[in-house]
């Protein structure tokens, strides 16, 4: 089998899995916020920000060695394995000591209990990395993406059940820890790949070399996107960052699906063709028009239903994440975008510019926050509106700079799906008072879809039609020839 048709294959079983348990989790989760206080959200965004930075170091980057290295030998797995074993129990550790610090830099008491449990998942993820990193090898996302749809279903129904019982934000907390001890069992058993540790690592300076750099960058990716809730936490308390945490949590739903699929199908894809650069160069043309076609009027019309959306589904007292939603809707189209350039940069062996580029982010972001943040959850998402632009061009430039593709020619695979998402974005707000029905009602919501969903269609028809034909492409498999993937 072609790497093309791999690709395609893997890209395919992904999404199925992904759009199938993304319809019922996202079912699930309106239930569970109707259920559950802003309160108990914000609690959880505070007791992930350890969590969720730890989880991105916790094998300092070594599972991207086994995918991209295509020389390692038994023993440097095994001594891979050992310190995949150190690293997570370091930061089991970490977690059970820094939860009282941390509950006393919020100022919230229920945090230390919340955060020890959380640590459990780093015993968990010590079986991680052998197996999946062997499918992501080898492009089989068959039966990984069978798992991942499996986990997803039973984490939304023990976070909904749990709720249910008056769980509160516990319901979050064991959904959490449910899903990831599944995924894992469901890893190992279609992957059997496991290997006794070894703890002697002579040799393995460029293996660690090369980790080390993967984890630099998923640490400065921590520091560029969660830094809003940290300060927000700080700044804001559980109230209202519980508001700001739902808008950003509905907001990015998509782009924590899709970057979860580019990185695991675009890291491998890339690092099969590494040394072919002219490959590399028209397939991430190809990704960034994909990308844009399906972005922006997905996040635009998130944006466009909000007011109707929040109240119909969350109820009147999430009113307050009605307006951040709207606005870090609007920015996420590039976020989004942004996300296949760092799998590329790791796949050619140049993770260094991925991980430079998250600290020139940082340092633009954080900024933004601690001003943005003084003025509520509308103040951070306004954060993003204001200093985001700036980043995704940086990006854009020293990323394509790397790979050989000029910044302006990236930008431009944007211009026609934005054209076309801002007609659609137009058509929605221009009909809307002609439309029938009470706001927040099913109906309201109904006709403002087809309205944008014809827009949308229409504009694109005129002004992007052989973008429409490489999406079927994509979509079918089919293609005349080698030509649909040249920029």
């Amino acid at each position: 089998m072609t790497i093309r048709r791999k690709v395609l294959t893997a890209i395919r079983w992904t999404v199925i899995a992904r759009l199938t348990g993304q319809v019922f989790t996202w079912a699930a989760t309106l239930f569970v916020i109707r259920i559950l206080n802003p309160s108990d959200y914000g609690l959880m965004a505070m007791s992930m920000v350890l969590t969720s930075l730890l989880f991105l170091i916790n094998n300092i980057g070594l599972e991207s060695v086994l995918v991209q290295r295509r020389d390692l030998d038994q023993e440097s797995r095994e001594r891979i394995f050992g310190l995949v074993i150190l690293t997570n129990l370091t930061c089991f550790a970490l977690m059970l000591i820094s939860a009282r610090p941390l509950a006393e830099f919020f100022g919230e008491p229920d945090l230390v209990v919340l955060i020890r449990a959380l640590s459990i998942q780093f015993l968990i993820l010590i079986f991680e990395s052998l197996p999946l990193s062997a499918l992501e090898r080898e492009l089989r996302f068959r039966r990984r993406s069978i798992v991942d749809l499996i986990s997803m279903i039973a984490a939304s129904v023990i976070t909904l059940v749990l709720a249910l019982l008056g769980m509160g934000v516990w319901a979050l907390i064991y959904g959490h820890l449910g899903a990831m001890a599944l995924r894992i069992i469901g890893l190992n058993l279609i992957a059997r790949c496991l290997c006794r540790p070894r703890f002697s690592f002579a040799g393995m300076k460029e293996i660690v070399g090369f980790g080390g750099f993967v984890s630099v960058d998923r640490f400065l990716w921590f520091v560029f996107a969660e830094s809003d809730k940290f300060i927000g936490g700080k700044l804001l308390g559980k109230e209202l960052l519980g508001f700001y945490s739902v808008a950003n949590h509905l907001g990015s739903l998509p782009i924590n699906k899709v970057a979860g699929l580019v990185s695991s199908v675009a890291f491998p894809a890339f690092s099969k063709i590494q040394k072919d650069t002219e490959s590399v160069r028209a397939y991430l043309h190809k990704a960034v028009r994909l990308m844009s076609m399906f972005a922006f009027p997905i996040f635009f019309g998130i944006s466009s239903v909000a007011p109707t959306a929040v109240m119909l589904f969350l109820g009147e007292k999430w009113a307050g994440a009605i307006f951040p939603l709207q606005v870090l809707a609007l920015v996420m189209p590039l976020r989004m975008i942004n996300t296949i350039i760092p799998p590329v940069l790791w796949g050619i062996g140049k993770p260094r510019v991925s991980a430079e580029n998250f600290l020139i982010s940082a340092l633009c972001m954080m900024p933004a926050f601690i001003v943005g943040a003084h003025f509520g959850p509308v103040g951070l998402a306004l954060s993003w509106a204001a200093a985001y632009p700036l980043v995704f061009f940086i990006t854009a430039y020293r990323g394509g700079r790397a790979i050989g593709v000029r910044a302006l020619e990236l930008i431009g695979e944007l211009v026609r799906p934005l054209i076309a998402a801002g007609g659609m974005y137009a058509a929605v707000i221009i009909v809307k008072p002609l439309m029938q029905g009470t706001v927040g009602s099913i109906p309201f919501l109904l006709q403002q879809v087809l309205v944008g969903v014809i827009a949308y269609a229409l504009v694109l028809l005129v002004v992007n039609k052989q973008g429409i034909v490489e999406a079927v492409d994509l979509l079918t498999g089919e293609s005349g020839s080698e030509r649909s993937v040249r920029p």
